[in-house]
């Protein structure tokens, strides 16, 4: 991740809690819950990202020593 991203993200999360604590703070508590809402939203959606991702990187690997496995049987067998 790029280091002006990370500092955006870690001030973004900052100023939603923030946000939430000042909301009930202030007994807005439908804005406090909606941003709850949100940051639960934004990990689900970051660790179906992440899941995603692990799944492409596995399935890559696996075609990639099945096709190695083959490629040695064939070199050894000529």
């Amino acid at each position: 991740m790029k280091r002006g991203l990370k500092w955006f993200i870690w001030i973004t999360l900052a100023a939603i809690l923030g946000g939430i604590v000042l909301n009930f703070y202030l007994n807005y508590f439908t804005i406090a819950y909606a941003l709850i809402g949100v940051l639960i939203l934004v990990f689900s959606g970051w660790g179906a990202v992440v899941k995603s991702k692990n799944d492409v990187n596995s399935h890559m690997d696996q075609m990639r020593r099945n096709s190695s496995q083959i490629d040695d049987i064939e070199r050894f067998t000529r």
